[in-house]
């Protein structure tokens, strides 16, 4: 199954799975996103590394999740552990090396329930590339490494409100 497909179906999906969550009438919450072409139109962006940074592309009612991109570029990124939120990755492009587990050394509290840092020791570390889903239970630290590379992913975050 080629990227192209998997990123529109995840997008079908998580467009649907915000559709269910808002109340009838509701969907202009969903930042435009209205039909299959637009799903398309997003899933091409997505590919085409347009969309770089957190971008929020979906949120539940009430902050019950998120939907949103990240990308990754030259540069490690930060060790995260969320107390409270389980996340998934979808890798839409590049690749990167991911730790999930270990400590985080240098861990310092970002927000209740929330800490980050620059490093983990003691985890479990594997590369990941187009197509790969990365589960990331509450209180599991976690970093992604693309080295001199980059990576974009979209993450779903269920928050402990759920």
């Amino acid at each position: 199954m080629s990227g192209k497909w998997i990123v529109g179906l995840f997008l079908v999906s998580a467009c649907g799975l915000a559709l269910a969550a808002f109340p009838a009438g509701a969907a202009d919450e969903l930042a435009g996103v209205k039909t299959k072409a637009d799903i398309d139109a997003l899933a091409a962006k997505l590919k085409a590394g347009e969309l770089k940074g957190a971008q929020t592309l979906f949120a539940g009612e009430g902050g019950a999740y998120r939907v949103y991109t990240s990308f990754i570029e030259n540069r490690k990124g930060a060790a995260d552990l969320h107390g409270l939120d389980d996340e998934i990755f979808l890798v839409v492009s590049g690749s990167a090396e991911v730790t999930l587990g270990g400590e985080i050394t240098d861990r310092k509290s970002t927000a209740e329930n929330e800490f980050r840092g620059t490093t983990i020791v003691g985890g479990t570390t594997r590369t990941v590339g187009p197509g790969d889903v990365i589960s990331i239970p509450r209180g599991t630290a976690h970093q992604m490494n693309p080295g001199r590379g980059s990576i974009m992913y979209v993450v779903i975050k269920m928050t402990g409100g759920y």
